[in-house]
């Protein structure tokens, strides 16, 4: 097959218009004229093309035939899963979004129109004005006073530093006399409070940390080889992380013959480089002095005679020198003389016990309170110079003063406490108020009141005093407001 290509020939002209042949207007605008040529395809070229035509086509069609029930089957298929989702899912979805655009806007219409209005009443402005100036009247109005020292009392440290929450048990036993030892100064090792004194025990731990101010220390001496019977008091050096328990432990003795043989007491401590006696059993060292005898000694420190003989190595007809020190095994020290005051009955002189701090000082006369307000506290005393205010590590009111200072009731009350306590505060007087309040009276001297006494406003209830943790004379008050303690300056006059 030859195919012709015709490229037609190009007329810059306006048309023939019948005026010449074209030639001639090609050669008078000077352009040479273009002859249209013939494509001469080659006849097997010709064929090669037409034969792969041909298949291209044969094999779509054949494709077609062959795929036809196979994609005819999966459309059907999805067509049939269109119409199952069409029924269940999309119709029921749609139905229900319909109806609730439709019953939207048969409610919603009208109940936008009612806030729209509400917003755009006049009145609103109004309103809520009056509401904040009433919310900030009512806050005003609950608001109290704010001190300074009241900043961050509602917070954790505060309750770990002030201790305000623990409560407070009160002892009315008086406590034995501290004496100064000759030879052991005062120390840091460890504190050991509440002591047994027949302590021997070598299964039991010698310090507990549930003890308050007690340091839990290991012994330092060897205790797997205990000594031998000892016949002779001996001297014993202290050590590095010796406790008092951990060296009676090793000597087999008990507590309280180390502590009555070196003049201590329960509350003094020990120090390294100290040096204490050590008898060789349990007992009281005594030194002998005109008019003792084997039987009176036992008499006095409750021991047995044999006993005193046998470990001396004495007998009845042993003369013994004035100054020679014996042991008395298993004895105790007589009870000690009161050093406190005495708590006089109200209304009767005060009486002062044989060695008492104060003087047989008759009961002063009570506050004037005739012009003074009676809504508020008394000040407690006569005195008016404060040495400590109240805060985190103190916690109530320091007022100075001497021992002839009286203490005033606050206000009208119960007396619930009146005697001794050991916590610090000594002799001391706590009073319920019947307006919730309690009030605390610490350090005092003398007591003219006792526990369920009816005590008026200005009365005179005890002198000032220095007993327990004091450093000198004066008034520890204290204001509690249910079961917290308060700052006293905020209560009184």
């Amino acid at each position: 097959m030859i195919a012709l290509i015709r490229y037609p020939a190009l007329n810059f002209g306006l048309g023939d218009r019948g005026h010449g042949h074209p030639s001639d207007r090609f050669q008078m605008r000077g352009v040479r004229p273009h002859v249209a040529r013939e494509v001469h395809i080659p006849p097997l070229l010709n064929h090669i093309v037409t034969s792969i035509a041909i298949a291209l086509f044969r094999t779509i069609r054949f494709l077609k035939r062959a795929l036809q029930p196979v994609f005819g089957g999966i459309v059907w298929a999805l067509l049939l899963v269109a119409r199952l989702l069409a029924r269940l899912l999309v119709l029921p979805i749609y139905r229900l979004a319909v109806t609730v655009k439709i019953r939207f806007h048969k409610y919603a219409l009208p109940t936008q129109s009612a806030a729209l209005m509400l917003v755009t009443n006049k009145y609103l402005f109004h309103t809520a004005l009056g509401l904040a100036t009433l919310a900030t009247l009512i806050v005003n109005l609950q608001a109290r006073q704010a001190h300074a020292q009241d900043v961050g009392k509602n917070s954790l440290l505060y309750a770990l530093a002030t201790g305000s929450e623990t409560s407070i048990v009160e002892e009315t036993a008086a406590e034995s006399p501290t004496h100064a030892s000759p030879h052991i100064a005062p120390g840091t090792l460890i504190a050991i409070p509440h002591i047994d004194f027949d302590y021997e025990s070598g299964d039991l731990e010698i310090a507990s940390l549930s003890v308050p101010g007690a340091i839990s220390a290991l012994p330092t001496l060897d205790l797997e080889n205990p000594m031998a019977p000892r016949t002779k008091t001996e001297t014993y050096v202290v050590q590095e992380g010796d406790a008092i328990g951990t060296i009676a432990r090793a000597f087999g003795v008990d507590v309280g013959t180390i502590l009555w043989s070196n003049n201590l007491t329960e509350r003094q401590y020990i120090r390294p480089g100290d040096a204490l006696r050590i008898p060789p059993v349990s007992g009281v060292l005594v030194t002998l002095k005109k008019g003792d005898t084997i039987s009176k000694l036992a008499v006095t420190y409750d021991a047995d005679v044999e006993e005193i003989l046998e470990t001396n190595r004495i007998t009845d007809e042993t003369t013994l020198a004035l100054g020679t020190e014996i042991v008395i095994p298993g004895g105790r020290p007589p009870a000690p003389v009161q050093t406190i005051a005495s708590i006089t009955q109200r209304g009767s002189e005060p009486t002062v016990r044989s060695g008492s701090i104060v003087s047989n000082t008759k009961k002063p006369a009570d506050a004037d309170t005739a012009n003074l307000p009676s809504t508020r506290l008394l000040w407690p005393t006569s005195g008016h110079v404060i040495t400590q205010y109240y805060g985190w590590r103190h916690t109530g009111l320091d007022i100075d003063g001497d021992l002839t200072s009286p203490l005033y009731a606050a206000y009208d009350g119960v007396v619930t406490t009146a005697g001794w306590n050991s916590g610090g505060y000594g002799l001391q007087i706590l009073i319920q108020h019947p307006n919730g309040m309690t009030t605390r009276y610490a350090h005092a001297s003398k007591l003219f009141v006792k526990v369920g006494d009816q005590v008026t406003r200005g009365e005179v209830i005890a002198m000032m005093g220095n007993t327990g943790r004091s450093t000198g004379s004066h008034l520890h008050f204290e204001v509690y407001v249910g079961s917290k303690r308060q700052n006293p300056l905020s209560y009184i006059r």
